[in-house]
């Protein structure tokens, strides 16, 4: 995962008391900044090149409107470079395959690796009243979605995808990294000012909900030297990859220093017949596992060196660079068309 945007300095500081003062108690013209609907129903998933594209829509109501939450992630590296998600309401009436989705919000997190930590703007959310209209064609277990250039493709069910997945090789455990951090990259592009220096609201920790389920605590301490942990909950963003425990970055003002914490994850695969099969579990280790030389090493709040420690259980690790082309990538993992 991108770490970028978790630290600052005193002159942000006051630059941000300034703004606060002025806005109320949040950055971002004084947004409340979790505003999620929880989507239960499917998570679907498709690659478009680097680019992985993620969609949930929830169960219909009667008048077939139901929530829906799209999520596109740019992952050229394995530590991601910027990513876009829409919030709404889908809706299919009868039976010409067209549905209608009408956007609520839309939050994006830039690449901005480039730009000096201070001038980053990080993680925003707008308020839409647009629609969009697609056309939905089902293909056994996959969805065709087509008359929309940013959503569509050709998608499968993510449940039925993760079967694919295995337990004892190197090669499954680098696999279990690329997906479980699919939904840790995805609840980052909903984190008000995530990858900017409006990451110093959270001196005042505050709670996101999973878009599935569970929750994450976003919380800053320190003023020269800070520490920014962000802890998972039973969190899911994608139903069926879920993640537990603290991801911690410690920095200095200009966004130096190295990252620490073991995240668990579980990945539920799902049989032909819907049944739930045996779960993927592991863990990802930020600080080395043991070894600090091996830690995430973070220079201009950018992940820049270090290793994505892997270990499943079944016998699989792995040592993902976040430097460079996930490999295998999700497309490969999943079996993705």
């Amino acid at each position: 995962m991108t770490p970028a945007g978790r630290f600052r300095s005193r002159s942000a500081v006051a630059l941000l008391a300034l703004a606060l003062g002025a806005c109320g108690p949040y950055a971002e013209v004084a947004q409340k900044l979790d505003v999620t609907a929880r989507v239960a129903g499917d998570t679907w998933i498709a690659a478009v090149g680097p680019e992985v594209r993620v969609l949930l829509v929830g169960t219909p109501s009667s008048d077939g409107s139901a929530p829906f939450a799209f999520t596109s992630m740019q992952m050229p590296i394995s530590s991601g470079t910027s990513a876009m998600t829409l919030q709404g309401t889908w809706t299919e009436v009868g039976t010409d395959g067209i549905a209608t989705l009408r956007v609520e919000r839309q939050y994006t997190l830039p690449d901005e690796r480039s730009t000096s930590l201070l001038s980053r703007r990080g993680a925003w959310r707008t308020d839409e009243r647009r629609t969009i209209q697609l056309r939905v064609t089902p293909d056994g277990d996959r969805l065709v979605l087509a008359g929309d250039v940013a959503l569509s493709g050709t998608y499968a069910a993510f449940g039925g995808a993760l079967a694919r997945l295995g337990t004892g090789t190197a090669r499954d455990a680098a696999c279990a990294f690329q997906i479980a951090n699919l939904g840790i990259r995805s609840s980052e592009v909903r984190i008000i000012g995530f990858g900017g220096p409006g990451m110093t609201q959270y001196q005042r920790a505050e709670t996101y909900v999973g878009t599935v389920a569970g929750s994450l605590r976003v919380s800053q301490s320190g003023f020269t030297h800070n520490t920014t942990t962000i802890r998972y909950s039973a969190f899911e963003d994608l139903g069926g990859a879920r993640v537990d425990g603290p991801q911690v970055t410690d920095a200095n003002s200009g966004g130096d220093g190295h990252m620490s914490g073991v995240l668990t994850f579980a990945l539920q695969p799902l049989s032909p017949d819907g049944s739930a099969a045996t779960p993927i579990t592991g863990t990802i280790d930020y600080g080395g596992a043991g070894n600090p030389a091996d830690a995430i090493q973070i220079s201009n709040g950018t992940a820049s060196g270090g290793v994505y420690v892997v270990s499943i259980q079944g016998g699989g690790t792995a040592r993902v660079s976040p430097e460079t082309p996930p490999s295998p990538s999700v497309a490969e993992c999943l079996g993705l068309p």
